[in-house]
């Protein structure tokens, strides 16, 4: 019996020659507009990154310079080469390296602020979540340094580096920054050991590829693939909709009804609900994918993957269906259904990111955007499209699965019981 009643569902939307193309044509028109209109944008250069750098200097570094220049006078060497070091000294100040190296770069100015804190601001500032990141420097820094670059002293000078896991690609940048000086100025410190420093030594600034990557080395989303994606798992959404709708005609219509007292229980009627949604939304997803992919030569890196979060984002499907019937049936009227096509389906498309990146607006929009089907899926899909496999997308499945068994309980609760129907 539950097979008649999927195949009742099919049969009622393939009759609708109107949802038919609501749900598979308007996805596709969307798709190549946005796509073409916005992609110059989503290619652009230009990283769309800014990182903020607290540095707070617990020391004076001019202080350590002068202490360090008068342990160099009491040092037993000649006088020529006690002037050689103090000059190299001087050119090789690490915090004021370290300023160079991350507020020099051309490249790199218009997207990095260096702002220097008091180290009583250090508290304040770690709770501030528009700082990238903070480089402390203790007390006596550069004497330590000076000290091991130039008598060789075993103690190793040490600076604390905080970064903001919010802000993964531009704190990714600034700590590449800090490597790469770290690395070029342990170097000059072995010169210096080696008593291979003079008078005539610059230190060298720090030079940054001004070319931007992904931290993952993934190949970045083109407008075309991100909406179609996006488009994608906002028009699956208008299935639960539909199906809320088509079973509360059944119910004016009396064909609940007969239904019941052709003994198949209310249970079976709402589990062909369940499964006819998550099979309608499966084929439209297969076929929007698979017409996209062969037009604009969309290449799916994990077939296995996709396969398995197109499931599970239909078995959410399937579970906010059956949700929408026992709210139409409980409220005895089709406001719900109407007010999911017409609200919380654009609402969830804004947060989930099927019209821009959610990312870009705040952190917290975006973790809100990936508690909702479609933004969960969006997730999912674009990293198998960035060659991530299926135990990277685990997560987003598992959420997936998740959310369709509580929709699904939620439903059980809500529907009429026996003698409510009305």
């Amino acid at each position: 019996m539950i097979g008649q009643l999927i195949k009742k569902q099919f049969l009622l939307f393939m009759r609708n020659r109107h949802e038919l193309l609501v749900l598979l044509g308007m996805p596709l028109l969307l798709i190549t507009i946005l796509g073409l209109a916005l992609g110059n944008i989503m290619k652009s250069d230009a990283p769309g990154i800014h990182a903020k750098i607290a540095l707070v200097e617990r020391g004076n570094e001019q202080a350590d310079l002068q202490k360090f220049v008068h342990d160099l006078e009491n040092q037993d060497i000649p006088p020529e080469q006690k002037q050689m070091m103090a000059d190299a000294a001087k050119q090789m100040l690490p915090v004021t390296a370290l300023k160079n190296s991350i507020s020099g770069s051309k490249e790199l100015k218009p997207y990095i602020t260096l702002v220097t804190a008091k180290p009583s601001e250090l508290e304040k500032i770690r709770k501030d979540t528009s700082y990238t990141a903070i480089i402390e420097i203790p007390r006596q820094f550069t004497y330590s340094v000076l000290q091991s670059a130039f008598f060789g002293q075993t103690q190793q000078p040490a600076l604390f580096f905080y970064t903001n896991e919010k802000k993964e690609i531009s704190s990714k940048i600034v700590e590449e920054i800090v490597t790469l000086f770290q690395e070029r100025y342990s170097t000059f410190s072995a010169l210096g050991k080696s008593g291979l420093l003079n008078g005539s030594f610059r230190m060298p600034a720090v030079h940054v590829e001004s070319k931007v990557e992904t931290v993952t080395k993934r190949e970045p989303i083109n407008a075309i693939t991100y909406y179609m994606v996006g488009m994608s798992v906002m028009f699956v959404l208008y299935i639960a909709s539909n199906i809320g709708s088509y079973a509360f005609c059944e119910k004016q219509l009396h064909v609940f009804n007969r239904i019941l007292l052709a003994n198949v229980s209310k249970w079976s009627y709402m589990i062909g609900i369940f499964i006819s949604s998550v099979l309608l939304a499966f084929f439209q997803l297969v076929f929007l994918y698979g017409i996209t992919s062969l037009i604009y030569h969309i290449r799916w890196p994990h077939v296995t993957a996709f396969f398995a979060v197109t499931l599970a984002l239909c078995f959410a499907v399937g579970g906010l269906s059956v949700l929408l019937t026992s709210l139409n049936y409980r409220l005895n009227s089709e406001h719900m259904s109407n007010f999911f096509a017409t609200i919380v389906v654009t609402l969830f498309s804004l947060l989930g990111g099927s019209f821009f990146p959610s990312n870009q607006l705040s952190g917290w929009i975006h973790t809100l955007g990936n508690l909702t089907p479609n933004g969960s899926g969006m997730t999912a899909y674009l990293k198998i499209l960035q060659g991530y496999d299926l135990p990277d997308v685990a997560g987003s499945i598992l959420y997936l699965c998740l959310f369709g068994t509580a929709m699904a309980i939620a439903a059980v609760f809500i529907f009429p019981k026996k003698g409510e129907l009305s």
